[in-house]
This record gives structure tokens, sequence and C-alpha cells, in this order.
């Protein structure tokens, strides 16, 4: 601690800046020690731009509240050793302001300096809770948060510009969050790109902080927002992303744009409350700035919890999204885990969708990722799912969402004609080189479900199939290719007609279960005819199986018939 001025006990006035305030008297050029005072309510002037080392409570000190108002510099700067607390009673650091970003804050930390313990309490927020935007607390160089407690508001009113932000906690540089906890609030006015925020630019990091985002709590408004750019780190962060409590209100969100990684970050997002909200959101390059093709944020080794819609929820579920507007984003090595709902519709469950918007050159991975899709939790319910789709009009070229070298299980339900989990490949996305699992259902429960619509490709992926486990081949425009196919039961669903919906294997199939079901269906004008075979599964080794191991369903009342042709499985329905 270098040498300080101490706050009199009995203080001209409540202002920091009035040297008549201070023994010995004049402002504090280096530290400032608080003890006993009459004043415990300190402001600073609108022109202020005090600096000091460090701020000290003595055993002594009574609860203090410091208060920044709007200002065009930073009302105080510490750049020391920071906040040193030996009171036992909290002190507050209250930011009630309107800034236009994280380059116009009230109160900032410079060199290392540290925000101080549990016990020490900030405020990022507007002037009145009527007013509009919010004030910043900004963090630079290698300061930190140390471990004390957070809060990000913004208020009801509509800004006059859209760069006023709200409530904002900004780390810059090679600043960190240490191991504070921030409590981060959404809008609470009819202009929902203002809310409460904690911002990560250049290479800062999360550390080992805890995140809270509020679900939003008004139509059309958002949550309250943790965002990640440049080249920052949620490092091994908590993250708790809350779901809307109002009809048409976001959750909380987690957002990682430039080539932000997520570390070892966990990441809780949470179903909506009420019906018409939106579930807890974490996101990848969904926000500027446009990255050069080959780079984008990453999912880094992160662990993602998906909860869907239960115990009176009414709303979206928790989601993760990979929509690579502006940079390649990766699920890397990311743990995903998929959670079903117990209300109808399919949003309501935990998801992750990997997609792209044409025309686009950017497209999401789901890298080496390994991603758990659960059941619906009863048969009214929505089983948790991930999806790869391509929206939009135009040819998509090469670089289209892909499954990559990723791990995806479907489990099966275990309650009564509950759905398993899904992974859905629609428009020209792909399964790349992934393992992709469907699982047998419990007490009656349906099976996993992987199903591959429009254009999709198979790539080399391998899919493997357990009991009533699914393949869904019905909806896709033609044959399509896998790499390989184990099956330990299955079913795999197939349209035939004009448009055979056939699968073709570049690599193998095993086969270890005494059958295989193919569930037939065809378009009441799609083509289909009696008496002609249609060849609906070929690849190396088929001809190693015998045909009584494949059954399939009637047609019109017509029982298949299957047979095996060198290395193709043929079904004809002969009319007798």
């Amino acid at each position: 601690m270098t040498q300080a001025s101490t706050w009199r006990s009995r203080p001209t006035n409540a202002v920091w800046n009035d040297a008549d305030n201070w023994e010995p008297h004049g402002v504090p050029a280096q530290g400032a020690t608080f003890a006993a005072s009459s004043q415990t309510v300190i402001s600073f002037t609108p022109t202020s731009e005090a600096t000091v080392s460090d701020i000290a409570f003595a055993e002594n000190a009574l609860a203090y509240t410091f208060e920044f108002g709007p200002s065009t510099t930073p009302a105080l700067s510490v750049t020391g050793a920071g906040i040193d607390n030996r009171s036992g009673r909290q002190q507050s650091f209250i930011v009630a302001a309107t800034s236009s970003g994280f380059k116009d804050p009230q109160l900032v930390f410079r060199n290392t300096a540290s925000a101080g313990g549990k016990d020490v309490f900030y405020c990022a927020g507007p002037v009145t809770e009527q007013g509009y935007g919010g004030g910043v607390i900004c963090f630079h160089d290698k300061a930190t948060a140390g471990s004390a407690l957070f809060k990000a508001w913004t208020g009801a009113g509509t800004p006059p510009k859209h760069n006023t932000v709200g409530g904002e906690v900004s780390f810059c540089d090679a600043s960190s969050a240490d191991n504070a906890r921030f409590m981060i609030y959404g809008s609470l006015g009819i202009d929902g790109d203002t809310f409460g925020n904690v911002v990560f630019h250049d290479n800062a990091t999360a550390a080992n902080a805890t995140f809270t985002n509020v679900g939003g709590t008004v139509s059309g408004g958002d949550g309250g927002n943790t965002q990640f750019y440049g080249n920052s780190s949620a490092s091994y962060g908590e993250f708790y992303n809350g779901g809307g409590t109002h009809d048409k209100a976001n959750g909380g969100d987690v957002a990682f744009d430039g080539t932000a990684n997520a570390d070892h970050g966990r990441f809780h997002n949470y179903a909506a409350k009420a019906q018409g909200a939106y579930g807890g959101v974490t996101s990848f390059n969904n926000n500027p700035p446009s990255m050069p093709a080959t780079q984008g944020a990453s999912a880094g080794h992160g662990m993602y919890f998906n909860y869907g819609a239960r115990e009176g929820e009414q709303g979206g579920g928790g989601h993760l999204t990979f929509s690579a507007k502006y940079g390649t984003a990766t699920a890397a090595n990311a743990s995903i885990v998929n959670y079903g709902s117990s209300i109808e519709g399919k949003s309501s469950a935990g998801h992750t969708i990997f997609s792209i918007n044409l025309p686009t050159e950017y497209f999401p991975t789901a890298g080496d990722a390994v991603i758990w899709n659960h059941p619906a939790t009863c048969e009214a319910g929505a089983a948790g799912y991930t999806e790869f789709a391509v929206y939009g009009d135009g040819a998509a070229d090469a670089n289209v969402p892909t499954a990559g070298n990723a791990t995806i299980v479907n489990l099966g339900g275990y309650a009564a004609n509950a759905a398993g989990g899904c992974t859905v490949f629609s428009g020209a996305s792909s399964a790349g080189n992934a393992r992709l699992l469907a699982h047998d259902g419990m007490s009656g429960g349906k099976g996993g479900r992987i199903a591959f619509y429009g254009d999709a490709t198979g790539g080399t992926a391998q899919v493997q199939l357990y009991g009533n486990g699914e393949l869904d081949l019905g909806n896709h425009t033609g044959a399509i290719t896998l790499g390989a196919l184990d099956l330990d039961g299955g079913i795999i669903t197939m349209q035939l007609g004009t448009n055979v919906t056939s699968l073709k294997l570049s690599d193998r199939l095993t086969l270890s279960a005494s059958h295989v079901t193919f569930s037939f269906w065809k378009k009441d004008d799609g083509g289909f005819a009696f008496d002609t075979p249609y060849t609906i599964l070929s690849g190396k080794g088929l001809a190693a199986y015998d045909a009584d191991r494949f059954r399939g369903n009637r047609i019109d009342g017509v029982d298949p018939v299957l047979k095996i042709e060198g290395d193709s499985l043929e079904v004809i329905f002969v009319r007798r």
C-alpha cells in the first residue's frame, strides 16, 4: 500500500474532489483510506479525473457508497493494488450514468489493480429506472475483478441513439474477471437492443468467474448478456442463462464472436418460464465483426447444458447456436447435452443448431465435439435434438454446416411413447465424418433418431442403430451415401417410387442383430409401382448376409419380398 490520504471523520461535504475532505489536506494522488466518518455516501464532480493507486477500508470503517454520475472521462481510475476492504462491511461503487460503450467509462481499473473481495459491490446502470442506457466500469491492462460482486442493468427508457449501451462491465487488454460474480439483467423497455452487459475484448479472460444472465422480462426485450470479442476467452467461467419470463421475451445470452474461445467454460441454458418466451442461449459468430472465411469463434473444451421445459416451464428450451453469420464457428472439443421437455413443441426441448443463411462464405462445424440428445420426458414432450440446416435461396457450395468428426448420441425414450433424442440434417448440410448413434428406447419409449432431409449428404459418417433406433431417409431428395452402417437392430425409413431414398455405403455394413426393419412409404403421386424391384441398400459385404435378416412393412396390403443381389439389397411388392 502506498502512502495514503485519509477521508476525514467529519468532512466538509461528500465530494471526493474537495481537498478539505482529506487528511493531509489535498485530493489523494496515491492511496485513499476510509475509516469512521459522518459522510459515507461519496460523489464525484462532473469533471472529475481522479486517480488513486488503491483504496483501503480500515477495520473500523463504516459501509461506504461511492456514486458515479454521467461524465465524459473516467471520474476515478484505480491504478495500483486496487480495493482492500478489512471492515467486514460491504463497500459499494454505484455507476449511474449513460455511455456509448466501453471507451466511455466512469470507473476504471488499470495495471494490476483488483476490484476487491466478496464484500465489495459494483453496479453499472442508468441514472433512474425510467431512464435509458447505463454507465460503464472498465478493466484495462492486467487488472482483475477480484472476487467482488457486480450488477449490470439498464433503464426502461428508449435511448436517443442505438450506440447507447446498457449498464456494462468491460474487460480489455489482458484483464481478468478472476473469481468475481456477475448478475446481468435485460431490457426493461421496448428497446430490446439495450440491456445489461459484461463484455470481453482483446485477450481478456473470464477466468473462474460466475455469470448469471437473467432472462428477459418484457415483450421483445432481451435478457442479460455476456459477450466475448477478439481473442478473449471464457477460460473456466461458469455461465447461467435464464429463459424469458414474458411472452416474446428473449433469454439470457452468452455470445462468442471474432475468434473468441469458450475454452473450459461451463454453460447452462435454461428453458423459458412463460409461454411464447425464448430459452437461454449460447451463440457463436452471430454478431459482427466479420472475420476471414477461415476464422471464427470456438466452443473450445467447454461443457454446454441445454435444458428442456419442465416443472411448469411453458416456453422455448435452452439452446446453443453456431450460426456463422460473421465467421466460421466450430464446436471444437465441446461436450454438449440437449435435454428433452415435458410439453409439446419441438422448440421446447434443449437443442443445438449449426446453420447458415445463403449466400455466405462461412460455415459452422461440429468439430470433434461429443453431443448427447436426450429423450422427451413423457409422451406429450419433445426430445432434445441437434440440427444442421441451410436457409435462404441460392446454391450452397462445399462449405456447408457439417458434423465434422463429432460423436452424436441419440438416446431412446424411457417412458411409454416418449420420443427419442434426434439429429437432423437438412438443406445441403453434411454429416461429415461423424459417428452417429441412435439407441433403443426402454419401457415402451421410441428409439433415438437420425434423419436426412432435402439435399443433405452423409459424407463418410458412421451410423450405428440399436433396437428401435431409427435412420430416417424418407424425406430425402434421393439416394444417400454414408461411410459405414452398424446394425444391432434398428429401423430404416425410406420412400419408394420414382424417388427412391436408398442407402449406399462407401465402406462397410456390420449386421449383428437377428433382423433389421425397413419402414417403407410412398407418396400418392410418387410413381410407386408393384412388381418393380427397388434397390434400397448397397455396400461391400452385404452378400455375406441372408435376406431373411431384413424385414419390411406392407404397402396397400401387399407384403414385401427382399432379396440380395451381389452387394445390393432389393425389395419388390408382388401382387398375387
